[in-house]
Parts: structure tokens; sequence; C-alpha cells
């Protein structure tokens, strides 16, 4: 079945990101990190060769707002994966804004204490950054771990957050 992808572009405090989405939902987001046309290429990859795309900043700023402003706007998600990964993607989402899990936290709370290593795999694969707040996940002794945007950005994403919940709560 062919699908429609609308993706856009739009600055964050952390750089410029991209945003795919199909009618049902949330499907791509990524901090860009190298050539946009790449990108794009690496995108229709992900959702089939034949995938049309249509390009619509609006979507993607609407969701940066979200995202880094606070904007009050629902998203739904359309997040495609093995059965282990949702399960992996779902629990990631609980852990709350502002906050950090360890891979073990993960691992149990899907029921699978002995998988840290599947859910670390399973996490370096997610599809929507952010959203899934994968950056929220560090090792059992304290360091961020890896990113796919860097250690760097894991560890100011991580400060970012805690210094906004910080200062909503003053």
């Amino acid at each position: 079945m062919m699908r429609q992808i609308v993706y856009g572009f739009s600055d964050s405090p952390f750089g410029h990101i991209i945003v795919a989405r199909t009618w049902e939902g949330i499907c791509d987001l990524q901090f860009l990190d190298y050539n946009r046309l790449e990108t794009i290429h690496q995108l229709a990859k992900r959702w089939g060769v034949y995938t049309p795309t249509t390009q619509n900043d609006t979507m993607a700023q609407t969701v940066e707002r979200v995202i880094f402003e606070g904007y009050d706007h629902p998203l739904k998600l359309d997040i495609k994966g093995t059965d282990f990964q949702l399960r992996v993607w779902n629990e990631v989402q609980k852990v709350p804004f502002g906050h950090t899990a360890t891979y073990l936290d993960i691992a149990k709370g899907i029921g699978e204490p002995k998988a840290v290593r599947a859910v670390a795999t399973a996490i370096a694969q997610n599809p929507i950054a952010m959203l899934i707040p994968c950056h929220r996940i560090i090792h059992s002794d304290g360091t961020t771990g890896e990113y796919h945007w860097g250690k760097e950005l894991k560890q100011q994403l991580i400060d970012w957050e805690k210094d906004s919940l910080l200062n909503a709560q003053k």
C-alpha cells in the first residue's frame, strides 16, 4: 500500500529538525546533522521506495512548538516497528519530562529484565526523537550513553528538560 508522507523542516533550540507524518500521525522526527536532500531520501527509504512525499514546514513548526515551547496541541504518532520495539518505545514514553530512567528500568518495565542490550538496540532505532524521548534513557551508572546525534546533544536535552521543569515549578 502506497502511503503519502508529508515532511517539513523547523528550527529548534538544538538545531534544525525534520518532521514527517502520514495520515495516521507523526512517523519520523530527527535532528538534521547532514544534507537535507539525503535526509529526505532516507525518510522515503524507511517508508518505502515509492512513497510520495510533499513538504509542509508549518506542520514541522507546530511539532517544534509543542516540544520546545509547550504549545498545547495533541500529536498522534504513527509508529512502525517490531512488537518488541513497540513495547520498548511505549515504555520510554512513560518517562516523564525532566526525568531519566535507565535501560534496565525500561527492560524491567516491559517484563524483560535480562533484555537490557535488546532494549538499548530498540531505543537506538527509535524513529521519532523527542516524542519518543529516548534521550531520557541513561546507563545505570548515571552516564548518558550513546545518542544518534551525539552524547553532547543528549546531555543538553536532559539538562534543558530538568531546567524547564524547575523553572515551571517556581
